[in-house]
């Protein structure tokens, strides 16, 4: 029992290594840096160096982890701050066919900073976090829209006739 747990977890880690590795390489690095000049043999070693170096980042967090008490309430409490404006810009999206992508843009960019201070500023408990951002979001967004009156169209909130 105990050696298939380790597998499944080996397995796991395996392969959240190669595909931080393969991102790392392939969409980073080879862009940057180009692809001429590296044979396949350079970027496979490059690719093990960065899945070392990806190991020692992966290792440095969980000792980090280990001071936050649960890993779950820390995920989730991480996930909340960005989730919120996701969801507001989402529903920004699908209920208001007459926003403009800027007033989207500045809404979600007022409730990832208003999630900021929220997080770091305030003793508000981090099951509020999607719910903050989303409101903020979203009425940030509606506001910059009616503010700038560059609506898509006549009515914001009326879906577009087909």
């Amino acid at each position: 029992m105990i050696a298939a747990i380790l597998a499944a977890a080996m397995s796991n880690l395996s392969a959240a290594l190669n595909s931080l590795a393969a991102a790392t390489v392939m969409d980073f690095w080879m862009p940057w840096r180009g692809h001429s000049g590296m044979s396949e043999a350079q970027q496979l070693k490059l690719s093990r160096w960065v899945t070392l170096g990806w190991g020692v980042v992966l290792l440095g967090i969980a000792m980090l982890a280990r001071t936050w008490g649960s890993v779950l309430e820390a995920g989730l409490a991480i996930a909340s701050v960005p989730l919120g404006a996701l969801l507001g810009v989402f529903a920004l999206g699908v209920l208001t066919t007459r926003v403009t992508e800027n007033a989207a843009i500045s809404g979600m960019l007022t409730g990832l900073a208003t999630m900021l201070w929220v997080t770091f500023q305030t003793d508000i408990a981090w099951t509020w976090y999607v719910v903050i951002g989303t409101l903020v979001t979203f009425g940030s967004g509606m506001l910059w829209t009616f503010l700038t009156g560059a609506f898509a169209s006549s009515d914001p909130f009326r879906p577009a006739e087909s």
